[in-house]
C-alpha cells in the first residue's frame, strides 16, 4: 500500500506520478468513449423501431331505414317524419383509401390532325380574245412584186398576166391591194398604151396576211388594145402596131417589175 502512495524506484517520484496521471487519463477517455457509443446505439434503435400498427377504422353501421307506409300506426297516429328519411351511408376509410390510390384516368388521345395537303386549285386558262389582234400592215419596201405572161403576141391578141407580191420581211404582215395602190400598165417607149386604172374592173381588191417569205398571186388580162384614160374601160380604136412593149407592175412604195413583150 505504501508503494502506491509513495512510488519506489530509481527515478524521481514526480516521474511516476506523471505516468500514473497519463494512464488514468487514458482509462477515463476509453470509459467515456464506451458510454457515448452505447448511448448512440440506444438512440438509433429507438429511431429505427417500426411504428405501431394502427387498427383500420371500421365504418359505422348505417341506421336502419324504415319504409314509408300509407297505413297508420296501431295507435292511429301517422309515422314519424324522421322514420321516412333515409340516412346516407358514410364512406368507409378503406373505400377512401382505395379511391385515393387509384391512378388518375388518362385523357383521351386527341384525334390526329390530317396533314394531307389540300389540292391546289387548277390554273385558270386565259380566255381567248373575242377580237383577234390584226398583224401590222406590210411595209411596201418589204414586198417583192413579180409578173409573168406570154412574151410573143400577135396584133390584138390578149395576154393574161400572172402577178404576185411576196413578203420579204422577218415577220407576218397584212397586205392590201386595190386599184388605188396597185397599177399594171403597158408602155412602148414613152407611149402609154394601157393601164389597169383606166378599167377598175380589171382588179378585184383583196387583203391577205402574209407570213415571212410567203406571197399572194392573182391574174389580170390585157386585151391587146389601147385604153382611154378616165373612160371606164372604154377601148380606143387604134390597135398597137408590131413592136416591143413592156408590162410594168407596181405597188405604191415598192420597186416595180417589168415583162418584155413583142408584137409581130
Amino acid at each position: 500500500m505504501s508503494g502506491v502512495l509513495q512510488p519506489v524506484g530509481p527515478e524521481a517520484a514526480r516521474t511516476y506520478w506523471i505516468r500514473r496521471g497519463l494512464v488514468l487519463a487514458v482509462v477515463l477517455a476509453l470509459a467515456l468513449g464506451v458510454i457515448v457509443a452505447v448511448a448512440n446505439l440506444t438512440r438509433a434503435a429507438v429511431v429505427t423501431s417500426p411504428p405501431p400498427v394502427v387498427a383500420p377504422a371500421t365504418s359505422p353501421t348505417p341506421a336502419p331505414v324504415v319504409p314509408v307506409s300509407d297505413a297508420t300506426s296501431p295507435s292511429g297516429a301517422s309515422a314519424s317524419p324522421s322514420q321516412s328519411i333515409k340516412t346516407p351511408a358514410t364512406p368507409s376509410a378503406s373505400t377512401a383509401t382505395t379511391a385515393a390510390t387509384l391512378p388518375a384516368a388518362k385523357p383521351a388521345p386527341k384525334a390526329a390532325t390530317s396533314t394531307t395537303p389540300k389540292a391546289s386549285a387548277a390554273p385558270r386558262t386565259p380566255k381567248p380574245s373575242a377580237t383577234p389582234t390584226k398583224p401590222p400592215a406590210c411595209r411596201p419596201n418589204d414586198l417583192r412584186a413579180t409578173v409573168k405572161g406570154d412574151q410573143t403576141l400577135a396584133p390584138k391578141e390578149k395576154n393574161t398576166l400572172s402577178l404576185s407580191l411576196i413578203n420579204g420581211g422577218a415577220q407576218g404582215c397584212l397586205v392590201s391591194v386595190d386599184d388605188q395602190n396597185f397599177e399594171l400598165k403597158i408602155y412602148s417607149g414613152k407611149d402609154r398604151i394601157w393601164s389597169s386604172r383606166d378599167c377598175p374592173k380589171a382588179l378585184k381588191a383583196f387583203d391577205r396576211v402574209l407570213a415571212p417569205q410567203a406571197g399572194v398571186a392573182w391574174k389580170m388580162t390585157w386585151d391587146g388594145r389601147r385604153s382611154a384614160e378616165g373612160k371606164n374601160c372604154r377601148r380606143q380604136s387604134e390597135i398597137p402596131r408590131p413592136g416591143t412593149y413592156w408590162a410594168t407592175a407596181q405597188l405604191d412604195g415598192a420597186k416595180p417589175v417589168q415583162l418584155r413583150m413583142v408584137i409581130s
